[in-house]
């Protein structure tokens, strides 16, 4: 059985449209590993890898799924006020840091850094059910697409840390 995503993916003509879309589902979607190794394989039917010429476009944009999906899981379960906050950090680490300030004085130092903690414990989940995806092409463009979610906590936390503490 497909899960939504892999139809979001088959359906959309472009990444904009898949981002929208499952953004729309509110982070109410399975996300295991059969899921996505169901994304990956619908991935591959439309982008083939090579071996040789590869196109990196196609590999970044493989990751640009992965993410889209994962920061989905990740702020599932944080106020409606304050998903979009932590969408444009994972998009654009840029914006950190006036985020933060944002945030924290808007809810208070404490509670964006109980936000980090959640979306730090779903992101390692996220990395735990990768692990269970077999070797190959599929598990890589899923531990390349997460990679860098990990950097950008990291310099989340230490945006946190700084803060007045509203």
């Amino acid at each position: 059985m497909k899960s939504c995503i892999v139809d979001i993916f088959i359906n959309a003509e472009e990444i904009e449209s898949f981002r929208t879309s499952v953004i729309s589902l509110g982070g109410n979607f399975i996300f295991d590993s059969a899921s996505m190794i169901d994304l990956g394989t619908a991935y591959f039917e439309r982008y083939p890898d090579r071996f040789s010429n590869r196109n990196t476009e196609e590999v970044l944009l493989g990751y640009s799924l992965v993410r889209i999906c994962t920061v989905e899981k990740m702020v599932e379960k944080l106020e409606d006020g304050k998903k979009e906050s932590f969408r444009s950090i994972f998009a654009d680490v840029s914006k950190t840091a006036d985020t933060v300030a944002m945030l924290v004085n808007r809810f208070g130092r404490e509670s964006v850094l109980q936000d980090y903690r959640h979306l730090s414990e779903s992101l390692q989940c996220i990395k735990d059910t990768v692990d269970e995806i077999p070797r190959g092409m599929i598990k890589e463009r899923f531990v390349g697409g997460i990679s860098n979610l990990f950097n950008i906590l990291y310099v989340l936390k230490m945006n946190i840390d700084k803060s007045d503490g509203g």
